[in-house]
Formats: C-alpha cells, sequence, structure tokens
C-alpha cells in the first residue's frame, strides 16, 4: 500500500518562496515525492510551481503525490511545471502525468548553443549601445514595454495580459538585475531600437536572458545586430559558451539564432512548459 504523507513547509531563501513537500512511500521506502511552491517563475501571479520526482516505475505513486498538491493548492489558483530533455530522463513519462493529471501543454522551448571559439566578432553596425546604468531603468523599461506588442512567447503574453506592459517590464527588469542590459538606439536617429541582456546560466556560460525589437523597427536586421552585441558581451564577461532559448512559435528568432551562430543541434536543452487551473 502506498502511503502520501504532506510534510511540514519548508523555508529555504528559494526566490519562488516556501514549499510543500510530498512523499509517497511503501513498507518505509520513498518512492516518489513532489514539492508545490508558493509562487511561480513564468510571470503568472497566480501561479505556483510543481515538481514530481519518482523513482523507475514508480509512476503511479508520482500520480498520488501530484494528485496531492495539486489538492493543497487553492480554487481558482495555476499551477505550472516544466520539462526539459537535458534534465530529465524520461521527458515523455513525465508530460504522460501532467497531462492525465489534467496539465495543459503552454509553451515550448527550443534551446541554442553558441561557443565562444575564438571567432572574429565584429561590432555590430548602426547601432549605438548604452547601459541600464547610462539610460536610466524608467527608459529602459519603457522600451522593454513596447517591444511586447506582438510577441510570440506564450507565457509572456499572458504575463503581460496579467499585469499590463509596464509593470511586467519594470518587475522583469528587476528581477533579472544581476543581467547586463544593454539599449541599442539607431546611428542616424537616436531612436529606440531594441535592447538586450545577458546573464550567468552556469559557471563558464552566458544566457541572452531577455531580447526584444521595438515593433516600428523590426523587419531591418537590427534582431541581428543585436545578437552580435550579446555574444561579444558574452565574451566581455567571459563566458566561453552561452545557452539560450526561444519559443517554439517564434520561428522569426529562431532563423536569428541560426544566423548569428547559435545552434540547437549542439544541445539537448528543450522545454515543455505546462499549466492546469485548480
Amino acid at each position: 500500500m502506498i502511503l502520501i504523507t504532506r510534510l511540514d513547509t519548508v523555508v529555504d531563501g528559494n526566490p519562488l518562496g516556501p514549499r510543500i513537500p510530498f512523499v509517497a512511500e511503501a513498507d518505509g521506502v520513498r518512492l516518489a515525492e513532489a514539492d508545490l511552491l508558493a509562487k511561480s517563475y513564468m510571470g503568472d501571479e497566480t501561479g505556483r510551481l510543481v515538481k514530481v520526482r519518482w523513482e523507475p516505475g514508480q509512476s503511479t505513486a508520482a500520480r498520488l503525490v501530484l494528485e496531492a498538491a495539486i489538492a493543497a493548492a487553492e480554487p481558482g489558483q495555476v499551477l505550472n511545471s516544466s520539462i526539459n530533455a537535458e534534465v530529465h530522463t524520461d521527458p515523455a513519462g513525465q508530460i504522460a502525468l501532467l497531462e492525465s493529471c489534467g496539465f495543459e501543454l503552454w509553451q515550448e522551448e527550443e534551446g541554442f548553443w553558441w561557443s565562444d571559439e575564438g571567432q572574429d566578432l565584429p561590432a555590430p553596425e548602426g547601432i549605438t549601445v548604452r547601459t541600464l546604468a547610462e539610460v536610466g531603468t524608467d527608459r529602459f523599461a519603457e522600451l522593454m514595454a513596447a517591444c511586447t506588442t506582438d510577441s510570440l512567447d506564450r507565457i509572456d503574453v499572458d504575463a503581460v495580459a496579467a499585469m499590463g506592459p509596464s509593470r511586467w517590464a519594470t518587475e522583469f527588469l528587476a528581477g533579472c538585475g544581476d543581467s547586463t542590459w544593454l539599449l541599442a538606439e539607431d546611428a542616424a536617429s537616436g531612436q529606440a531600437v531594441g535592447y538586450v541582456a545577458v546573464g550567468e546560466f552556469d559557471p563558464g556560460v552566458g544566457t541572452i536572458t531577455y531580447i526584444g525589437v521595438a515593433p516600428e523597427h523590426r523587419g531591418r536586421g537590427h534582431v541581428d545586430a543585436l545578437l552580435k552585441l550579446a555574444n561579444r558581451t558574452a565574451r566581455d564577461l567571459g563566458f566561453h559558451a552561452m545557452l539560450s532559448d526561444t519559443d517554439t512559435l517564434n520561428i522569426p528568432m529562431q532563423r536569428a539564432f541560426r544566423r548569428n551562430g547559435h545552434s540547437s543541434e549542439a544541445t539537448g536543452w528543450h522545454k515543455w512548459m505546462h499549466r492546469r487551473e485548480v
């Protein structure tokens, strides 16, 4: 018989807040675990992240702890879960478990890997670059909010709809303040055309935290200039590589990554985001 136990809430400084652990045991052997966190990293204010782990062959126990975590959420809350082909040994099994418990695919992301092999990294042409400190938070957030128009990132679309563009931009900027944020202006007119941020993913490996082009300046090659800027910035920050990702629906961004030396074939990083309302 499988016994499901809700353990005491854990407060350990996690940025997503306290977590409620659930365990499934049989004859004193732990078969599966689930954590229900207080917040979601996906930008949904009503959301909570849930994580499930189980021993091989213990999918029934996994389902039971997941159901217990779902039951512990409050009515009206949204539960989120993330599966990554590079991290999970059985992503198909994880996805099947989530979907059997009422979760639906929210977003799918493709990973891209860039390596610094000492190649020539020419400065992007046609733009001037200023840092967040030079521009100021207000102007930077204003540009970020404008760049959300017609976004192809499904999670961001939902977050912006829930929070409003200005608030989303301000909070996103504050939450990723340890990245190097750069605003690009048209060299001739001085108009802000887009921005890019580069941060640390792992020791020695960076990531493009965020990138955006103002709607009125799209289709003019600015995304390529921003990616060239990101590559140079990663080198300047001492990263030997970058791992970034984009929504699988965002075909233009995938093409831009490939044009600028980022390869999806060079990494197993691939994420599926699921959600369900309680």
